[in-house]
């Protein structure tokens, strides 16, 4: 009687192939898996934005987006700004409360303290004068692109992939 299976040397050439496509395909896979986590949170900080402009509008009053603890990477809130301090007071109604993110947000210029928008659906600097500029959401791999969320002047938010340097990520 013929008994069937592996050899040794069968099974260790096949771990061997196994080991080799592995090392292949799992630096790539990580890359995939940062480029869509990084689209994950550029949608929901996008999508927070333009909640806080359609509100301002909306309610025909100034709403404002503010960082948690004065970084955009441990979340955000929005609420009404009444007394239009820039601050989030125990009397200001608060409209969305987002948890931590799961990329590294930079933000330049005014971006860095707050989004504001007021009845128009304007982006406007507490002084009233418009408030633009660039949140830069920063890869944790190699070689995947940052992704970029530009307000206008007008208050429009759009979103762009970018080199990270160009994107204000530390190297």
């Amino acid at each position: 009687m013929r008994h069937r299976g592996f050899t040794l040397i069968e099974l260790m050439v096949a771990v061997a192939v196994l080991a080799i496509l592995l090392s292949i395909g799992v630096p790539a896979f990580g890359s995939m898996i940062d480029a869509q986590r990084l689209d994950n949170e550029a949608h929901r900080l996008m999508r927070s934005v333009q909640f806080t402009r359609n509100e301002a509008v909306r309610r025909n009053r100034h709403v404002l987006m503010q960082p948690v603890n004065g970084s955009w990477t441990n979340g955000w809130v929005v609420f009404l700004d009444d007394d239009r301090n820039g601050q989030h007071d125990p009397d200001d109604p608060l409209l969305r409360v987002e948890g931590p993110a799961g990329a590294v947000i930079h933000a330049n210029g005014s971006l860095t303290g707050y989004v504001r928008y007021n009845s128009q659906g304007e982006s406007e600097l507490l002084n009233g004068g418009f408030l633009s500029g660039t949140f830069s959401l920063c890869p944790r791999q190699p070689g995947v692109e940052a992704r970029q969320l530009v307000i206008n002047r007008m208050g429009r938010v759009r979103m762009q992939r970018a080199e990270p340097a160009a994107g204000n990520c530390p190297e």
